[in-house]
């Protein structure tokens, strides 16, 4: 059933791309079923249709990095986002982790620690900031943020990225 009405929220986005509610459904069934090549295949198409603001571009950055899928255009972008709204926290997290992947942790971590304390707590953020803690061995104080982001509901991608983080956690102590 859920394939079916897939289709159908696709066929309808397709060919009706002002009905909102076919985007947010296809936006929900990806979401709900951990499907990060669905919300990158949607992602993209919103960009396509609408010129994708910064969040909405972030979204396919985001979704490119964590596939490995067109990096140069996913750091570029991601780049470019955080340009533009650098106090965004959902933005710096992706250029961080963008940085991260282009093996300048360190840059990543000084874009991350200009966000507030509140921020870097927010589940969602502080996977990428215990992530990168971690990669920068500093175990101890990455602790606190990967145990804030195993409360988060994370695509599988962004789950396995925690679970390999931990694991560095448990072999430096």
């Amino acid at each position: 059933p859920q394939k079916g009405r897939e289709d159908l929220c696709w066929r309808v986005a397709d060919n009706f791309p002002t009905e909102r509610w076919a985007w947010q459904e296809l936006g929900r069934l990806y979401s709900a079923g951990g499907n990060t090549h669905g919300l990158h295949r949607l992602y993209s198409a919103m960009c396509s249709l609408t010129g994708g603001d910064a969040l909405l571009k972030n979204n396919v950055a985001a979704t490119s990095l964590l596939l490995n899928l067109d990096l140069a255009r996913a750091h570029e972008a991601a780049r470019q986002n955080y340009l533009s709204r650098p106090g965004e926290p959902i933005l710096a997290s992706t250029y961080a982790y963008s940085l991260h992947l282009q093996g300048r942790t360190r840059a990543g971590l000084d874009v991350l620690e200009k966000l507030s304390p509140n921020a870097l707590e927010k589940p969602s953020i502080a996977l990428y900031y215990g992530l990168l803690l971690s990669a920068d061995r500093q175990a101890g104080k990455a602790a606190k943020y990967l145990e804030l982001a195993s409360s988060a509901p994370l695509l599988p991608e962004e789950r396995k990225l925690l679970e390999e983080a931990q694991q560095r956690q448990t072999t430096e102590q």
